[in-house]
């Protein structure tokens, strides 16, 4: 390896250059239940917002959900990782490739940082001159994948730059911060060989302009805009300073929002990532926000660092939009009573003491009623708040709790007529 030139550092000595590292989400209980994956936080937030309005739940592995009323699917909608299933397929795809969103967002008069895409391997000198010429500091960024995600800012020299596209030359499955979706697989995986770790040559990244000013996320439903947060370092670096400032907007703030909404259709849900000069005051075309990022999901690890109630407000909004049926029943946090069926377990005896255990130190009342070793299914009743129960049901699916991860979690609520 060769060695560089020494320099100035302009980075905190502590910090290494590559993407801020996905914080994991607190639950409120004790370990090792005390943190939730990020990346998979927004289903269980609209798990939750599912069982508390008193419908019944069909979970699956990639967390799909299917929600509805009784035994009538129709009266439902489905999810996955909390995008509802009126999302096109196409529409979430196109923006998890940076590059045509940002066509398609400049076509609509939505500004973007400058950028520019370029491959792993010829690109860097490029990447370099490219960045020279846009001034640092510059960003880094996967061309194609999970927005927000792996995202290098701030970058302020050629040697970090180096490094942050170092990063991105591991095969993406190995990389710390790597996610992706259950629907929309955009990303290239495979390295060259079997025991290789490197990805493809082929692979893209794009390096944008590093845009300054006040950084807000944007969470848009159908059309109407949610929230708005203030996230001064970032979504990934904000946790401890996030501000929802969605009643300071000005107008013509939330106006822009509509304007990003319209550019990319067929979205049921949308995370922007915008940069302005002052939220509070008239935009001008010389003053119109920076659009540099769009998610097709909702990201709300962001909200929850401002407050639990703002996110189950927001479940309860992604849930009420999607689904035509009638509200049976709204407890807040008080607590539900279910029945569930488990399919596809491998070990029955140890998984049920597993789940007992779980369920203790999540102050679930849990109790089994019927099991077949044979056919893996067990079946009985849970009682608890409906965001504890989601919670429990969505690591009995990404493997935390049993040997194995379940095929199927079936939860049948109880409303208040049918619980003596």
């Amino acid at each position: 390896m060769r060695a560089r030139e020494k320099r100035p550092m302009t980075l905190p000595m502590t910090e290494i250059v590559g993407p801020a590292p996905l914080r994991p989400v607190p639950t409120g209980f004790t370990e090792p239940l005390q943190t939730f994956p990020a990346e998979l936080f927004d289903g269980w937030v609209v798990h939750s917002a599912a069982l508390r309005r008193g419908m019944n739940t069909l979970l699956f592995p990639g967390q799909a959900l299917m929600a509805f009323y009784g035994t009538d699917h129709t009266t439902g909608a489905a999810f996955a990782h909390g995008v509802p299933n009126q999302t096109w397929l196409s529409a979430a795809t196109l923006v998890q490739d940076t590059r045509i969103r940002r066509d398609v967002l400049s076509s609509a008069g939505v500004p973007v940082p400058r950028g520019r895409a370029f491959s792993l391997k010829r690109g860097l000198p490029y990447a370099k001159d490219f960045a020279m010429e846009l001034g640092y500091p510059v960003v880094v960024k996967p061309m194609v994948g999970e927005s927000t995600v792996e995202v290098v800012p701030g970058l302020e020299d050629e040697a970090h730059l180096e490094d942050a596209v170092d990063y991105l030359r591991r095969v993406p499955t190995m990389r710390p911060d790597f996610t992706t979706s259950s629907y929309a697989f955009t990303q290239i995986l495979t390295p060259k060989t079997g025991k290789s770790t490197r990805t493809r040559d082929t692979y893209r990244y794009l390096v944008e302009k590093h845009v300054t000013g006040q950084q807000l996320r944007l969470l848009v439903s159908e059309g109407r805009l949610l929230s708005a947060v203030h996230i001064p370092h970032g979504p990934w670096r904000s946790h401890d300073v996030a501000e929802d400032v969605t009643d300071q907007l000005h107008p013509d703030v939330r106006d822009f929002a509509g304007r990003i909404w319209d550019a990319v259709p067929g979205l049921s849900i949308m995370t922007a990532d915008i940069v302005l000069e002052d939220w509070q005051a008239p935009l001008t075309e010389a003053t119109l926000p920076v659009v540099v990022e769009v998610a097709e999901r909702p990201w709300m690890h962001v909200q929850q660092a401002v407050s639990e109630e703002l996110v189950a407000a927001h479940g309860q909004m992604i849930v009420e939009a999607s689904t035509p049926g009638p509200l049976h029943d709204d407890r807040g946090s008080a607590p539900i009573t279910a029945d569930f069926r488990w399919d596809g377990l491998s070990q029955i005896d140890v998984d049920v003491d597993r789940a007992t255990m779980t369920a203790e130190k999540l102050d679930l009342t849990f109790t089994v009623s019927t099991s077949d070793p044979v056919s893996g299914v067990l079946s009985g009743e849970v009682e608890g708040p409906s965001r504890t129960i989601a919670l429990f049901n969505e690591l009995l699916i990404e493997g935390s709790i049993l040997t194995s991860p379940a095929m199927c979690i079936e939860t049948r609520t109880k409303h208040s007529e049918e619980v003596p």
